[in-house]
C-alpha cells in the first residue's frame, strides 16, 4: 500500500493588485512589500441557473526577490499569479486590541497584465513575468532611506 500524501501548506492566486503595493526594508538590499490581491469567483445558483461573482481579497507578503520585482514592476490594477503559504498572525496594538491575520508569504510571482492606466516601464524580455535573477538586479536601487528603522 502507498504511503499516504503528507500535508503540504501550498497557494496559488492569480488576482488583481487592489492598492499600490507598500515596501519597506527589513535589511539593505532586501525589501517586504505588502499588498492587497483580489480573486473573484463566479457561482451559478443551482435552482434558477443565475449567476453571482463573488469577491475575495489577500493579504500577499513579498520578500527579497520577488518583493524588488514586485516593487520594480507591480503596480495597483496589474493582475497577477502568486504562489506561496499560508501564514497566520496575531497582532496587538498599542491599546490592547488584538487582531488575527491570514497572509500568503509569497515565494514566486508572474506578471499576467498590466493595466492601461499603469504609467511604468515595461519588463524586458528577460524579466517578462519572471522574477528576475540576481545578476540583472542593481541593488543600488533599492537601498532602505536613511531615516527609515528596518526593525519598525
Amino acid at each position: 500500500m502507498p504511503s499516504p500524501t503528507p500535508p503540504i501548506n501550498q497557494v496559488i492566486l492569480t488576482g488583481e493588485v487592489t492598492d499600490e503595493p507598500v515596501t519597506r526594508y527589513l535589511a539593505p538590499e532586501y525589501p517586504e512589500v505588502r499588498l492587497r490581491l483580489r480573486t473573484t469567483e463566479i457561482l451559478q445558483q443551482r435552482i434558477e441557473g443565475k449567476t453571482h461573482t463573488q469577491s475575495y481579497w489577500h493579504r500577499v507578503v513579498l520578500r527579497g526577490e520577488a518583493g524588488m520585482f514586485v516593487e520594480r514592476h507591480v503596480h495597483a490594477g496589474d493582475t497577477i499569479s502568486v504562489a506561496g503559504r499560508i501564514e497566520y498572525a496575531t497582532e496587538v496594538d498599542r491599546t490592547g486590541q488584538v487582531t488575527h491575520l491570514t497572509e500568503i508569504i509569497c515565494q514566486h510571482v508572474q506578471l499576467q497584465h498590466k493595466a492601461e492606466h499603469s504609467t511604468t516601464t515595461k519588463p524586458t524580455s528577460n524579466t517578462q513575468g519572471k522574477t528576475p535573477s540576481t545578476a540583472e538586479v542593481n541593488y543600488s536601487d533599492y537601498a532602505a532611506p536613511p531615516d527609515e528603522d528596518p526593525l519598525a
